[in-house]
């Protein structure tokens, strides 16, 4: 091989090192909703909600009922937007870190791999991804402790900014139903319309939510307690957007 063709193939391979892989990209962009009929709660009615608004702007939105784990963590390697609304939890004396799919059976998507596992259950943990993350506009963890940090799993929001997700939102406390599903219409809605009819950005509509939450119920149910963290200027539902990382 000649001289200039050796050092051409060490300059493509070293900007092939030093640039990673985004992740898969579609357009219309993705969007999976999560909701589940637990035991003692039904979420998904605020699913549907969501992917109703978000297939209004542009994404290819997608409610999912009563979904394993399994499909939850390989959607969120290729979505643009993920909305879970259901139980977390976490280690009882470490609350935090965990969102617990139902399909007939709990399966966990966790933050962080601290040596902690669930016996005979199905879990991810966020932290094993690479660059697959980078193209998620917005994640909403709409489950107690969510945004809390856990001595044994981790912090959901934490680890999902520090792996590319632009912004997230999850909360430190007990949330409680169906305010919280209130608060997830709300939210959706302020997105795309606002309170004059222009769309808000997703720390003005969070707030503003929580708002609507006292007003229509008298009391916060620990909302105020929510756990973000926000990209500027990626911080609107506008699937145009989709694939900066």
């Amino acid at each position: 091989m000649k001289k200039k063709h050796i050092l051409l193939f060490l300059v493509v391979l070293l900007l092939a090192l030093a640039i990673p892989a985004s992740a898969t990209q579609y357009n219309p962009p993705w969007a999976h909703n999560y909701g589940f009929l637990y035991p003692n709660l039904d979420t998904r009615s605020s699913a549907t909600y969501a992917a109703n608004q978000q297939s209004i702007i542009g994404y290819n939105s997608y409610n999912c009922h009563n979904s394993g784990a399994y499909i939850g963590f390989s959607n969120i390697k290729d979505d643009a937007v993920f909305f879970f609304y259901g139980h977390g939890g976490g280690d009882r004396d470490s609350p935090g870190g965990t969102l617990a799919f139902f399909n007939g059976t709990i399966s966990y998507i966790l933050a962080e791999d601290r040596g902690f596992y669930y016996p005979n259950a199905d879990q991810y943990f966020l932290s094993s991804t690479t660059t697959e993350l980078n193209d998620i506009l917005i994640a909403v963890y709409l489950a107690c402790y969510s945004g809390k940090d856990s001595a044994y799993l981790g912090n959901l929001v934490e680890t999902s900014y520090q792996k590319g997700v632009d912004n997230v939102i999850g909360f430190e406390r007990t949330i409680y139903h169906p305010y919280a599903g209130y608060w997830s219409d709300r939210f959706w809605y302020r997105c795309l319309y606002g309170q004059m009819g222009n769309p808000q950005s997703f720390r003005s509509a969070a707030s503003g939510a929580i708002s609507d939450v006292v007003i229509q119920y008298g009391d916060l149910y620990g909302l105020q307690y929510a756990y973000s963290k926000f990209s500027y200027p990626y911080n609107y539902l506008n699937p145009a957007r989709y694939g900066v990382v």
